[in-house]
Order: structure tokens, then C-alpha cells, then sequence
């Protein structure tokens, strides 16, 4: 279990001479004996608000849509941190395969992103903008969930999705049952399931839960009752998420808006538009 402690919360900063974005650098937190989480960091102006952007499920902060947003959005000089999930591999920094042994949970990424975020608001002197894309998005509500007494900013969750969409409802719930069986066979036994876009997906059962557990109910749960702005960004094109789940969301601190033309991916077709979106929401800026 990742724990937040004096010792892990002192990230060691140096700079990276092969940087993609010239400003940037390589953050660097210990999660436990033999872990290290990274992530790259631009330091940006002092007035100017502090941002998190997670990568989607199973992939880094290379990711080209979060990678293409946190260098657009250093470049109007923005803090922007950008950490990579470990998954319990020491120094993360290629996607995960789904065929991959999954020794990884959700709440083991919550208390990683509860590291980063802390950390953040205290280098910045600030409440940070958390930004998350597609299943991200889930990670960063149900850390936000999980920890209501941190202070935000605010929430933009881009091409949001929720644990379950692709397999549906039937076979999730036959999924959650085959789980629950598994755990009172053997809780400790590696078993294929099948998550978001992995056919096979090998981990434990209780591993597996934890992250299905996170299920559209759940997901609206969480969002409705949070106290912080949250705003989710989708594209009208996106064939990847539900749409009319995502218009059923807005509801209290959660307003829902649509980027015409725009896949789940925002690709360089739309990149403007999603960093446009983003700049006005946080702070009133943009392009033009």
C-alpha cells in the first residue's frame, strides 16, 4: 500500500537535457522500496494556475493527446505536471500491454495521484486544475472522492468513460460474478477478465474489482457530490464513450461540453480546439 509520509512527499528535480519542451524536467517520487513514479514538470509564471494531466488507462504521459496538451499549455506559461501511473513497474515509461500480468489497483493509483496532486498545491503555493483524459478522468474523480478534504481548483475531464462501458452491462455483470467467485476460491490467483479495451486482462480478482468497481453509477456519484467545478470535454465525434451518460452528468459542480468534429482522442485535427476549451475554462485564455 502507498502511504504519504514526510519521505515520499520530497520529489528530486533535475534537468533533463533531452527534454521534449525546453523548461521542462524530470520529477521523480518514491512509491516504495524499488518504485519510482516520474513525471515531467514545466515550471511556468507565478501567477499563473498549476495543472495535472493524467494519461489514460494503461498508457503515460507521452500519450500524444496529454503530451500535445501539457506542452500547448507550458508554452502559455502554465505550471503543468505531468506524472506517469507506476502500476507497481519501477520507473514507468512505456504503455503496459493488455496481455500483461496486472499487479496494479485502483486504489493503489489514487494514493499516487493524491502524492502528485499534494505536491503539486504545495510547490505551486496553490489549489491545482486536475485534467484527465478518458479513463483517466475515473481515476482522478475516484481520487477526489476518496479525499474530500483536498482542494481543487477545478476538474476538466476530457472524452470521460467509465470502467465497463466497452464490455457492457451483461458481461460486466457476469464478469463481477466470476470475480467474486474467484475470491472465495483463491483471492491470491492470477485470472483472465476482460477490461476497457483488453479482451484479456490478468490480474487479481480483488485488482480487477477495484477498477470495475468504478462503473457509471459510481462515477456520477462521485462527480455529483463533489464540492469543486467539473467540467467534462467531449468530442461530438467520439464513438468510444456514452454520450447520453455523459449529457445525464450535468447536475450541480458538473457542466458537460461538446467539441464539434472531435474523436476521443482529440487528435491535430481538433488540438486547438480541445486546448482552446481548456485555456478558456482555467483562465480566460486561448488562442485568438
Amino acid at each position: 500500500m502507498v502511504s504519504v509520509n514526510a519521505a515520499t512527499m520530497w520529489l528530486l528535480l533535475a534537468a533533463m537535457p533531452l527534454a521534449v519542451n525546453a523548461g521542462s524536467a524530470r520529477m521523480e517520487l518514491n512509491i516504495s522500496p524499488g518504485i519510482t513514479a516520474e513525471a515531467d514538470y514545466w515550471p511556468g509564471e507565478a501567477d499563473m494556475p498549476a495543472i495535472l494531466i493524467l494519461h489514460g488507462f494503461l498508457q503515460t504521459r507521452e500519450f500524444p493527446t496529454v503530451r500535445r496538451l501539457a506542452e500547448s499549455l507550458a508554452d502559455e506559461g502554465f505550471n503543468v505536471l505531468t506524472p506517469t501511473l507506476t502500476l507497481g513497474l519501477n520507473r514507468r515509461r512505456q504503455s503496459l500491454a493488455c496481455e500483461a500480468i496486472h499487479t496494479h489497483s485502483m486504489k493503489q493509483d489514487i494514493a499516487e495521484l493524491l502524492m502528485w496532486t499534494t505536491w503539486l498545491a504545495e510547490h505551486a503555493g496553490k489549489p491545482p486544475v486536475l485534467i484527465g483524459h478518458s479513463s483517466g478522468g475515473v481515476q482522478l474523480a475516484a481520487m477526489l472522492d476518496s479525499n474530500r478534504q483536498l482542494v481543487v481548483d477545478r476538474t476538466l475531464l476530457i472524452s470521460l468513460t467509465y470502467f465497463g462501458e466497452e464490455q457492457g452491462a451483461e458481461q460486466s455483470k457476469a464478469l463481477r460474478a466470476r470475480a467474486t467467485d474467484d475470491i472465495d476460491r483463491d483471492a491470491g490467483s492470477m485470472n483472465p477478465y476482460a477490461l476497457v479495451y483488453c479482451k484479456k486482462y490478468v490480474t487479481t480478482a480483488a485488482g480487477f474489482l477495484s477498477y470495475l468497481d468504478w462503473d457509471r453509477d459510481r462515477v456520477g456519484r462521485a462527480l455529483k457530490a463533489g464540492t469543486s467545478p467539473v467540467t467534462v470535454i467531449f468530442g461530438d465525434k467520439d464513438r468510444r464513450i456514452d454520450k447520453a451518460w455523459l449529457n445525464s452528468l450535468r447536475f450541480g459542480p458538473v457542466t458537460v461540453r461538446a467539441v464539434a468534429g472531435a474523436n476521443h482522442f482529440f487528435d491535430l485535427t481538433n488540438e486547438f480546439d480541445l486546448f482552446d476549451e481548456v485555456a478558456h475554462l482555467i483562465s480566460g485564455s486561448g488562442r485568438g
